[in-house]
């Protein structure tokens, strides 16, 4: 298999930063012929609200929020955001107009862990969702497939409550929390790969590592054409 690679010069990357100041300009040139947007606060020009999130942005947000309503325009970088803050507006947003707001946003994480979205998590909302979805349920979440797993299910629980009895026996102190999460830890990893969790390949830390990496910030996913400067593509 031959691979081809494309690498960025400076000259693509000089060519970005004119397309991002050309589409800011154009941008701020047909403000008032957009349609009317909910209120906000003032932002900057080329940030727009990213330096109002803070180290908590909950808190900050809803402080934003006290001051102009349930309902409020933010722009993060060229990215343009409503946040919703009240179980009113949420409905609106998330019961009665969902299909227009159900897709997730297009992130640079998912873009290189989700095979450029193709994951149910972060795929666009449409026919290729939907397909994904009724797959899903028909072969993962029916109830045939999910009475396959009742022995194994019980086996696990059985062993559990063994570990309870002897640890109740020897007056040991027992997580409880734990206990329950390495439970769900060692069924799931049974039904994904067919046998029982074992020192060699811990599951566990992969996925702490993928949330990791979906939530941490990309200037990419906000100034697009700042992409260059993100340290953590570049070296993803």
């Amino acid at each position: 298999m031959i691979k081809c690679y494309y690498v960025r010069t400076q000259e693509d990357e000089l060519l970005d930063l004119a397309g991002g100041f050309t589409y800011l300009q154009q941008s701020a040139k047909h403000r008032n012929n957009d349609r009317r947007l909910p209120p906000g606060p003032r932002g900057l020009p080329l940030l727009g609200h990213l330096h109002m999130l803070g180290l908590l942005p909950h808190r900050n947000l809803h402080r934003l929020a006290q001051k102009y309503g349930p309902i409020m325009y933010l722009r993060f970088g060229v990215v343009p955001a409503v946040v919703v803050s009240s179980p009113q507006a949420a409905e609106l947003f998330l019961k009665t107009h969902d299909t227009v707001f159900a897709s997730r946003p297009d992130i640079q994480a998912a873009q290189y862990l989700s095979y450029g979205r193709k994951g149910l998590a972060f795929a666009e909302y449409g026919s290729y969702w939907r397909n994904l979805r009724k797959l899903c349920t028909l072969e993962l979440l029916s109830n045939t497939k999910i009475d396959s797993f009742k022995a194994m299910r019980r086996e696990e629980v059985a062993t559990m409550i063994r570990s309870l009895k002897d640890a109740a026996k020897d007056r040991a102190v027992v997580d409880l929390s734990a206990k329950v999460g390495s439970l769900v830890e060692d069924m799931t990893h049974r039904m994904l790969f067919g046998y029982s969790r074992d020192k060699r390949f811990d599951f566990k830390p992969v996925v702490h590592e993928v949330l990791r990496l979906v939530g941490a910030f990309n200037l990419a996913d906000y100034i697009p054409y700042l992409g260059a400067l993100d340290l953590q593509v570049r070296f993803l």
